[in-house]
């Protein structure tokens, strides 16, 4: 078994945890109301920032092109797709509370993730990312194989994080956990349960 495919399985019970949150249960099931969906647009968008300042700390910290590209490939997305995906839902589900307030009720996660990222380094940001892109691809493979009808703008952002460029993405970090060999099991179980930790505060945000 890979060393990534280890950290998976003795984190599997974080993981399950962290698909039970309200927010993740009530995309799969199809019952998300309005009000919740247009408050995790905006932390959602919020967290883009944060990952993308966090794989340009991963890219600068990398030691050849060929250790870069992945992670450039996944800015790319960030800035292009994902960055295009709201803009084009802002006018379609305007937030209409303080959202400098609600972005900062869930900066738990750009806390935690950019905190480790500056604190302990690009093996840290990877881990980290590598959690929360785990979590999305498990949950919204789970949601697409649940039948249900959806806002279709949260089954398009449901189908995003389970098509091939994102899938990829997952693999890219899989690979930089396989190969961190100077990093002991413990420190990778810290950074990957903190994160979903950080996760699940940041989706009960959007549900408050």
């Amino acid at each position: 078994m890979s060393r990534s495919a280890e950290l998976i399985a003795r984190q599997q019970r974080n993981l399950v945890a962290a698909q039970r949150v309200p927010f993740i249960v009530e995309s799969i099931d199809g019952t998300l109301r309005d009000d919740h969906f247009r408050r995790y647009l905006v932390i959602e968008e919020a967290f883009v920032l944060t990952a993308v300042r966090i794989l340009g700390l991963v890219v600068a910290e990398s030691e050849s092109l060929d250790d870069a590209t992945d992670h450039v490939v996944s800015l790319s997305n960030l800035v292009g797709e994902q960055r295009e995906y709201f803009a084009g839902l802002r006018e379609q589900f305007p937030y209409d509370g303080d959202t400098d307030e609600l972005i900062e009720r869930s900066s738990v996660l750009s806390d935690y993730a950019l905190g480790l990222a500056r604190r302990d380094g690009r093996a840290a940001a990877l881990v980290a990312m590598f959690a929360a892109e785990t979590l999305y691809l498990s949950w919204c493979r789970a949601a697409l194989h649940t039948s249900t009808d959806r806002e279709p703008a949260l089954q398009e952002w449901i189908e995003m994080h389970t098509r091939p460029a994102f899938v990829a993405q997952v693999d890219a970090l899989a690979r930089e956990v396989d190969a961190m060999n100077a990093v002991d099991d413990a420190r990778l179980d810290e950074w990957f349960a903190g994160m979903l930790a950080a996760e699940n505060e940041f989706h009960n945000a959007a549900m408050d």
